[in-house]
Formats: C-alpha cells, structure tokens, sequence
C-alpha cells in the first residue's frame, strides 16, 4: 500500500505525518514534529532558510522518515487562490492555455507565477458557448521554490507542493468529501502567524482564504498592553482565553487580559465574517451549514464559540482521527487527541491524492 509523507512547515513548528492509503480507510503511521526558532518562518515566508533546513534534517534523521512521496504545504498571503470562467477545454489544453485564460485575473506577471487549478462547475453562455468555472491557484514560483530547496540537501523527493488549506479540507472531512453536501462547510485553521478559510460545497474546495491575523497577535497584544514577557504572556493567553461574548469590565489584571484578548479576537472574526459574506454573497448561499476550527490558535478559550455565535452558526473541532485509523504511533490515544487541532495539514497533505474528489496542486510537477 502507498505510504506519503506530510511535511507542514509552520511558524513554529515544522510537523511530519506519514500515512499509509489503500483501499480501506487512510493508517496514520507516524506523526512528529520539531520546534523553529521564533522568526524562523514568519506569514508564510521562510526567513531564515538555514534554521528551517536544520530542523527538516534534523527531524528526518531523529525519526527515519521515509525519503519517497513527500508532499510539502506552503500556505502565503502571496497565494493567489481565484475562481475563474473560462472555455472549456480538455485537461491537457487546459495546464497549456491556463497562463493566458487568467493572466488577467491574478495580481502577479504568469511568467513569475506557478499555476493550478480546481474544475468547479461547467455553463453555457447565452450564445450556448461551453465554459467551464475553475479555481485557480497561483503560486510565487520563488516561493515554491525556496521550499523545495529545504529538502533537497538531505534526498527528500517531493511529489508535490501542494497548498495548505487544501490539505486542512482532505484530514478535516475525510472521506465525507465524496459525499458532498446540501450546503457550504467552512474549515478555519488559526496558526501562530495567520488564519486560513475553507469553503466546501458538493465535495469540493470553492474558496480559500489567507487571513493576516494569528495566535501570535493575541500574544504580542498582552505583551504590549501589559507590560509582560512572551513567556508570561503566552501563558495567561492560554489561562484567560477571550470573553464568551460581551466586553469583560474591571480592573484586575486577568480582566484587563481578557479585555485585551477580546479586542483581538473581535478584529480577527470581523475578518473571517467578511470573508465568509463575500463567499456566500458570490454563491448565492444563504448561510453556513457549519464551521469546523483547527490549529494552535484556535485552543484559545472561548474564541470558537465567540465566533460562532457572532457568525451564526454550528461550530465543531476538527477531528482528524474520525477520518484516518491509526497504526503504532509512538503515542498514548490521549496524546493524540490532544494534537488533533495540529494533525490536519500534515496528515492532509499526506492524503495528496488519496480523495477523488478533493482538489490538490501539482506545482512540484510544473516547477
């Protein structure tokens, strides 16, 4: 049976998991992970390549993880993600003509840019012409670039550089993608440095979304506010968490935490609300049917269900192991579930492939 690897290189952290996928459902055979040095990657972007390739390195050798089907993530507000009308063409004209059917719709020259996309939906126009609407992907190609030259050094083979967000959707609704749905599904993943939002409707990936807000916002805030230490304000951060809903009034200094915990998680949700709205306006959709929230930020206490109440729908933790078994991890079953809102991207991109239905970028192959 196929086994992949899923190599999620995060703000903090750079994650592993290795799956095993066959006919029967996905086996998490290993998941590890290895600390970055604060600044390290920062919004997507690898700052210093030095630390980061150590890390990877490092993590192979401690871990003996498989150097074959490696499937690398990159999530950048540089990422172009777009929904685009254009004829309908066969796949291989489409990857040909793709360069000069959006060259107009994305904000970066094509010659700098490596593309994909997602079929969504075929049209007739009035005149009865055969379009097709396609979500198109464009990535900086020195940003993929710079992540494929992490694991060169060390003989890691990259079958793909595949966006992020799309391997969130693949752990967070498994094989349930191939069911589809009555109605649109979003998957917000708070990271250290950023946010991302998925929309899912009928199986498939219709919008994606870099948000510039993350777990370290609310940090910096509480340092800034309150005079504190990172260490002392990531540590009340997770004490104090945000306000279940209102404004918290007093003057103590957990108070006055909250307060300023609040203040960060309204401006954030204000963000995710209107992309949502412009999503759901573009559509034609009434309302979300549900929102399922991942990442470290989103353990924040009382933040999901403030969200939820201010957008006005169902919200749930992503669970990963409902979707994937899982084979002799070197964990205890608490261990595991307490990484579930870590486990989606890595284990997701591991599932490159693995779901018909569920979109995937091919920039390794075009780079």
């Amino acid at each position: 049976m196929p086994i992949a690897v899923g190599l999620d290189i995060g703000s903090n952290a750079i994650r592993a998991a290795v799956v095993e996928s066959g006919r029967s459902s996905p086996v998490l055979r290993r998941f590890v992970d290895m600390p970055l040095p604060h600044g390290a990657v920062a919004s997507g972007e690898i700052v210093d390549p030095a630390a980061v390739g150590e890390a990877v390195a490092a993590l192979w050798k401690r871990h003996r993880l498989p150097k074959r089907r490696v499937i690398v993530g990159i999530m950048n507000p540089r990422v172009i993600v777009r929904q685009v009308d254009v004829p309908h063409l066969e796949e291989e004209e489409m990857v040909e003509a793709l360069p000069y059917q959006v060259q107009d719709a994305i904000p970066i020259p094509v010659e700098d840019a490596i593309l994909d996309y997602v079929p969504l939906e075929e049209f007739n126009t009035p005149d009865g012409d055969l379009m097709m609407s396609v979500l198109v992907v464009a990535a900086p190609r020195d940003l993929v670039e710079s992540v494929i030259s992490l694991t060169a050094p060390i003989g890691i083979d990259v079958q793909s550089v595949d966006l992020s967000a799309f391997g969130l959707v693949r752990a967070a609704f498994g094989s349930d993608l191939l069911l589809g749905g009555d109605g649109p599904q979003a998957l917000l993943d708070i990271g250290a440095s950023m946010s991302q939002i998925a929309i899912v409707r009928g199986g498939i990936s219709r919008f994606v979304r870099v948000l510039p807000t993350g777990g370290d916002d609310f940090t910096d805030a509480l340092m800034s506010s309150l005079s504190l230490t990172r260490e002392d304000a990531e540590e009340m951060k997770r004490e104090v968490g945000v306000a279940p809903e209102g404004t918290p009034e007093g003057e103590d200094i957990e108070i006055a935490a909250r307060r300023v915990l609040t203040r960060v998680s309204d401006a954030l949700i204000e963000e995710i609300r209107g992309s949502i709205n412009y999503y759901l306006t573009q559509a034609g959709e009434p309302s979300l049917d549900r929102l399922v929230v991942s990442g470290n930020g989103a353990r924040l206490p009382h933040l999901a269900n403030r969200a939820g109440r201010a957008l006005r729908t169902k919200v749930e933790p992503v669970r990963v192991l409902d979707h994937v078994s899982v084979g002799r991890v070197q964990m205890t079953e608490s261990q595991l579930l307490a990484l579930q809102p870590v486990l989606p991207t890595a284990v997701g991109l591991a599932l490159w492939g693995s779901y018909i239905v569920a979109p995937s970028s091919r920039f390794a192959h075009v780079a």
